[in-house]
């Protein structure tokens, strides 16, 4: 999972504090293949469960049809942690405590616990402090359930953005409600799962202007043959490749399929898997002429797909003559 760490999250606090102000992208929907965002304002990292800068291990991440129904599109961002005590999911700046709009679904089969963090400063924060507020979010198993920071009641104290060190407590209230207290202002808030080790799904992760709606990797399927032209009866051999944007071959499972030249396309054989070169290779006999493609069944990362089709041409053997005239 290529994530950026909690230390990512004290840093930007730190240049927030003196800038006083961060960039908003209002991008609207945005479509991901995995856990880079491309943009600095929300990403996803990992942090400890009991502190901001608690010990961590960083997570593994997959792309998940479902689970259940999406809450957009057809799939989600499988995260796996490698133990307990780490939370992982979304980091979002906001330039309003009071009207921060971020918010994350999160999926569990077997239910998660899970943290959320905020950081801000206000008006009557003096100069390298600012109000840290944390509280605890459980998910249970069914279904996808939606958290978003404003409706979270947080537990606020007032921390020394060097040393993290407690300055003053608040007491338990939402961000709206401090921003009230306290007065607007900037901040980020970070809000992670699978503090129990337990395996979750994240998706429509939404701040700064956009939602973020994680799907499958584009893939390119593409087809081969030894020669154009066999004699009747004879094989010819048929080889496919699938690569991802970059021209990686994945190695992708292949279906051969097959039709006489407008006719309907049907399997041949069974799935071919590929050798460790990527490639996918079958000897098909032909008796008439052919076109044939491979099939990409649909998998958890990647929705199915087709090569173009390729024809070999048949020659039929030559009808002999019933020796009249001779």
């Amino acid at each position: 999972m290529r994530v950026r760490s909690r230390a990512t999250a004290v840093v930007t606090m730190a240049a927030l504090a003196a800038a006083g102000t961060s960039t908003a992208y209002a991008d609207g929907s945005r479509t991901l293949t995995g856990p880079v965002t491309g943009d600095a304002d929300v990403f996803m990292t990992y942090v400890g469960c009991d502190s901001l800068d608690g010990t961590t291990s960083a997570p593994g991440s997959r792309l998940n049809l479902g689970p259940y129904s999406a809450p957009l599109g057809r799939r989600s961002l499988g995260i796996v942690p490698t133990g307990t005590g780490t939370a992982s999911g979304p980091y979002a700046a906001f330039d309003s405590l009071n009207g921060v709009e971020a918010s994350v679904s999160v999926a569990a089969t077997g239910g998660t616990r899970g943290v959320s963090y905020v950081m801000a400063v206000t008006p009557d924060s003096p100069p390298g402090t600012a109000w840290s507020g944390r509280a605890d979010v459980d998910v249970e198993a069914g279904s996808w359930t939606t958290v978003a920071t404003s409706s979270l009641a947080y537990d606020w104290t007032l921390v020394d953005l060097t040393t993290q060190a407690p300055l003053a407590q608040e007491g338990r209230a939402t961000t709206g409600e401090l921003a009230a207290r306290h007065g607007d202002g900037p901040g980020f808030v970070v809000t992670g799962f699978g503090c129990d080790g337990r395996a979750f799904n994240v998706d429509a992760v939404t701040a700064s202007g956009s939602t973020f709606d994680f799907e499958g990797v584009t893939l390119t399927t593409t087809v081969a043959v030894d020669r154009p032209q066999v004699p009747a009866g004879e094989s010819v051999a048929v080889t496919g490749r699938v690569t991802e944007g970059g021209g990686r071959a994945t190695g992708d499972t292949l279906v051969l399929e097959s039709r006489r030249p407008g006719g309907e396309w049907a399997p041949v054989g069974e799935p071919v898997l590929s050798g460790p070169d990527g490639l996918a290779r079958v000897d098909v006999p032909l008796t008439e002429t052919t076109e044939l493609r491979w099939h990409r069944p649909q998998s958890q990362y990647a929705d199915e797909g087709w090569s173009e089709p390729v024809t070999v041409t048949v020659a039929q053997p030559a009808t002999p003559t019933d020796g009249a005239g001779q």
